[in-house]
């Protein structure tokens, strides 16, 4: 597949991944409204076109949080990431690093933060849900400021969990997921080899097969 612009990236994803990932990757709660609105937005954003000036000194440099970055952005949570590409969250903190911008690790990652703290070289974020197991919190807490985390990033916009009505069509939930979910991928070989088999070697995937 010819990958030529953003969208090529979403095709060659639902190509690759078995549909229960995708769709959780891909999809919103409910009935995605916000999933559209949020994508509207980010589509109504136009970059202001400037001819004729000099452009041999462009600096993109910033400051986020106290902290020197390249480029004024940063590498988002992504939950699962591990499971998408093998080792993922390696491999985004990796990408990150070698660009100069902060990497934030998901809550739920596939890697272990002592995994992914060797693949950066410069102090990685953190994100955290706020739940009701304070006991989880304080090790996740823990672990991250051990490994060199000092910048914290909340994800307060979920007070009650959203129902994903993806999910329980594409097998993520719903009846027999589990039975869904290996049939998925023991047809997608290619992933289940290089992600599934070979991504196994720090963790269990109980909780996804």
């Amino acid at each position: 597949m010819i990958i030529s612009s953003t969208h090529d990236y979403r095709l060659a994803a639902k190509r690759r991944l078995p549909p229960f990932l995708f769709h959780y990757i891909d999809g919103g709660a409910y009935d995605e409204h916000t999933l559209a609105r949020n994508v509207a937005d980010l589509c109504d954003l136009a970059l202001r076109q400037r001819v004729l000036k000099e452009v041999g000194e462009v600096d993109l440099s910033a400051r986020l949080f106290g902290e020197a970055v390249s480029l004024p952005v940063a590498l988002a949570p992504v939950g699962l990431t591990g499971m998408y590409a093998r080792r993922g969250e390696v491999q985004a903190a990796r990408a990150a690093a070698s660009r100069g911008v902060p990497f934030t690790l998901s809550s739920v990652s596939v890697c272990p933060i002592e995994e992914v703290q060797p693949a950066m070289t410069r102090p990685m974020w953190f994100q955290l849900y706020v739940l009701r197991d304070r006991g989880f919190m304080k090790n996740a807490l823990e672990r991250a400021w051990a490994a060199g985390v000092r910048t914290l990033v909340f994800t307060v916009d979920m007070p009650v969990p959203g129902a994903r009505y993806r999910d329980r069509h594409s097998g993520m939930s719903g009846p027999f997921a589990a039975w869904r979910r290996v049939l998925q991928a023991v047809t997608h070989p290619r992933w289940a080899w290089d992600v599934g088999l070979r991504g196994r070697h720090w963790c269990t995937w109980d909780h996804v097969f």
